[in-house]
């Protein structure tokens, strides 16, 4: 049987999107007898797994130069290059990739769907020429610089949205080595069972039956969100909105760590973002070993635009068909951000959402951006806030907490004062962790944190929820 194989190491999402293998490569020795080799999505390069992994550059490299057949997605293709500027902020801070693509990659911020334009013939370009495909990009370091002509652009996106500005750009996502069997894309959505390139990459490699391509999709049906015990547009999911007072205080980690431990107490548990940043969504689908799906990316109004992909009623209708027993969505930046942006339909804001959706609230307050004392004080606040718009949060958080004789005694102070509202205060301390969903994020770090807080999290929201509301 043809053997397929796709990198599954730390940082690595396989079932991210619809990509086809048959064998997870995890360990030495394997690589050099595949028919063709897929480096994924994920944080490949961040998760320094070159580093790690003493067998990788060794394996690949001479994988490649024997002819080997080598997909690179995204990370996977960053990985594949000489290099990546993991800096956003200025200044570089390149690290080393493989080489084998003569490529160098800069900061680029691209979050949404895009149209691909086929500009050149190749292997993999093969009778597609001059037709757009549709995919989708979710990368910080996405502006792809050519070193040579050793590399040739097979496509090119027409990208609506970069660096969280409304202007459209063309950038080059889709390449080949002149010198090796290798292609890298930058968009994903392109490597289903019927898309043309995966048709042209598989015949390379003498694969043509319907039957046998459906076969090496096997695994990612496993992990597909799939409709669960007849689910219907009718029943009942309970949405949870994580929402913060401003921005950076840690909707992502929290929500990650739900995502979880909900998961791992038995729930069908779903995730999804206000607004069009779905890197944040990352952390939790690799924990989950679930796929991105638009209905995760919930429009937001602003201004002539939409952030996001799918209308809100939409998104709703897809999780009740699913039979998801929860959806936690991560709202967009602070509760207020936006909210002065109010329009007759549609929301603007994360405080808009809850207004007019049936949302439970989970409410969160970092102490790194001003001390203890001014986190509680605007945990008070937005208290105050949700329960003079009818939404009592069910759970609050104060993050990145620390230890100090008068800080406890303002703790000790809060949780009296949340007592006596009946609201679930949980303290979380804060954690080495380096990692942010934006940039330079290594997925293993980020999931390790988020287990480690998810216990104590986890029992304080199924008490707060209630078990029979849940089931």
């Amino acid at each position: 049987m043809i053997k397929i194989g796709v990198l599954s190491i730390r940082g690595a999402m396989p079932y991210y999107e619809e990509l086809p293998f048959n064998l997870r490569i995890n360990e030495p020795s394997i690589i050099k007898d595949l028919d063709m080799l897929i480096l994924p999505p994920g944080t490949l390069v961040e998760s320094q797994v070159l580093q790690r992994y003493n067998w990788i550059e060794k394996e690949i490299w001479e994988y490649a130069e024997r002819g080997g057949l080598t997909i690179g997605v995204c990370s996977g293709t960053q990985l594949l290059s000489r290099a990546v500027n993991l800096n956003v902020r200025g200044l570089p801070g390149y690290s080393k990739g493989l080489g084998i693509l003569d490529a160098i990659f800069e900061p680029l911020i691209v979050t949404g769907p895009v149209r691909v334009s086929i500009v050149n013939e190749s292997w993999v370009t093969r009778n597609i020429v001059n037709t757009e495909l549709k995919g989708w990009q979710a990368h910080t370091y996405g502006r792809m610089r050519i070193l040579s002509d050793n590399v040739q652009v097979v496509g090119v996106s027409q990208v609506p949205r970069y660096n969280y500005r409304n202007a459209e750009i063309n950038v080059p996502t889709l390449i080949i080595s002149r010198k090796y069997n290798v292609f890298g894309t930058m968009v994903h959505g392109l490597l289903g069972p019927r898309s043309p390139i995966t048709r042209n990459i598989l015949s390379e490699i003498g694969v043509y039956n319907e039957n046998e391509i459906s076969n090496y999709y096997r695994s990612y049906r496993e992990n597909e969100w799939m409709s669960r015990e007849g689910g219907n547009p009718g029943m009942s999911t309970r949405i949870i909105t994580v929402v913060s007072t401003m921005t950076g205080e840690g909707k992502t980690l929290i929500t990650s760590a739900l995502a979880f431990c909900l998961s791992r107490a038995g729930y069908y548990v779903g995730i999804a973002k206000l607004a069009g940043d779905i890197r944040d969504l990352h952390p939790s689908l690799y924990i989950l070993n679930r796929p991105f799906k638009p209905w995760m990316s919930i429009k937001l109004r602003w201004g002539s635009k939409s952030l996001g992909w799918i209308n809100w009623k939409e998104t709703l209708s897809t999780v009740r068909s699913i039979g998801l027993d929860i959806l936690i969505i991560e709202g967009v930046m602070g509760l207020l951000t936006g909210s002065s942006r109010r329009y007759k339909r549609g929301f603007s804001s994360t405080l808009d959402f809850i207004r007019q959706t049936n949302t439970d609230t989970v409410l969160i307050v970092s102490a790194n951006l001003d001390g203890i004392e001014g986190a509680l004080f605007r945990l008070r606040s937005y208290i105050n806030l949700l329960i003079r718009n009818g939404k009592k949060p069910i759970l609050t958080i104060l993050n990145n907490a620390y230890d100090g004789t008068h800080e406890n005694r303002e703790l000790r102070k809060f949780e009296r004062y949340a007592n006596r509202l009946s609201i679930p205060f949980v303290v979380v301390n804060s954690l080495a962790i380096s990692s942010k969903p934006e940039e330079l994020i290594d997925l293993e770090d980020y999931k390790d944190s988020a287990i480690n807080i998810s216990s104590i999290l986890c029992s304080a929201l199924i008490n707060a929820l209630g078990k029979s509301r849940l089931l």
